[in-house]
């Protein structure tokens, strides 16, 4: 067996990809009486499993305690076993758990799969470029000549989500250690990061709609929009794009062209 056969059947073994053959491993590499190749090899192949729970344990710390860790080690072997690692990065692994969720729901939370996706758009969002947020003072000095061509740069690390289930009050009960409360209509979340802390928080409808807009590219007027349906539009769009400023969520402003 030449070396590139041996690394092919180790790296199989231990990834799970082929069954732990005892004739095929002891005729490959080196066992005792009292630890067969075989065994050797298992050894290699738990750590590895192992691994790859902990990198998924770390991105989704809620999910974890929420499952407890025996439903939890389940739930990653399941995983695992239809999206084995792909990615230098061990971070990335998670990447498709929320969808895997989805395709497989546990029959008495079906909020799991929108906790997932809270939680890897919060380990995306820590992991985001950096940026500068700019003051509202960048808005006044854009919109000298008007507002209907103004544009909002917002941050790289800023995201918008919408979820079928309120897991932000999930998410509040799991980190206050408290009763975990039923799946409820999720409304739409905005996740950031300030500094190394990331942040999230649920958006009323009109705000949903206008931060959309500013994201997509859209001119000011536009994002204002969103807001004609409320009793003082202008006074609404103006406390939301005032928060976007607070919060740090815009890292530029560009202005009309001439």
């Amino acid at each position: 067996m030449t070396l590139a056969e041996t690394q092919e059947l180790f790296h199989r073994a231990i990834t799970g990809q082929i069954p732990l053959d005892e004739a095929a491993l002891d005729r490959c590499f080196g066992g005792t009486g009292e630890l067969p190749a075989g065994d050797r090899v298992a050894i290699y192949r738990n750590m590895y499993t192992g691994r790859l729970l902990d990198a998924l344990r770390e991105t989704f710390p809620n999910l974890a305690r929420f499952l407890g860790e025996e439903r939890f080690a389940a739930l990653g072997e399941a995983y695992l076993a239809g999206h084995p690692s792909e990615h230098h990065d061990v971070g990335r692994l998670g990447r498709r758990m929320a969808d895997f969720l989805k395709a497989y729901p546990d029959p008495e939370r079906a909020d799991l799969a929108d906790l997932a996706e809270l939680e890897w758009t919060r380990n995306e969002v820590f992991f985001a470029p950096e940026s500068e947020a700019v003051g509202a003072d960048a808005l006044a000095a854009a919109a000298v000549a008007g507002v209907a061509g103004v544009r909002l740069r917002m941050a790289p690390s800023l995201r918008v989500i919408g979820l079928a289930h309120d897991v932000a009050a999930l998410w509040r009960s799991l980190e206050a250690g408290e009763d975990v409360l039923p799946p409820r209509e999720g409304p739409v979340v905005a996740v950031w990061r300030r500094g190394f802390e990331v942040f999230h928080c649920s958006l009323p409808p009109e705000e949903a709609e206008a931060l959309r807009a500013a994201m997509e590219g859209e001119p000011l007027d536009a994002i204002c929009a969103a807001f004609a349906e409320h009793p003082d539009p202008g006074a609404e769009a103006h406390a939301a794009i005032s928060s976007w400023f607070a919060e740090g969520w815009i890292a530029g402003v560009v202005s009309a062209a001439p």
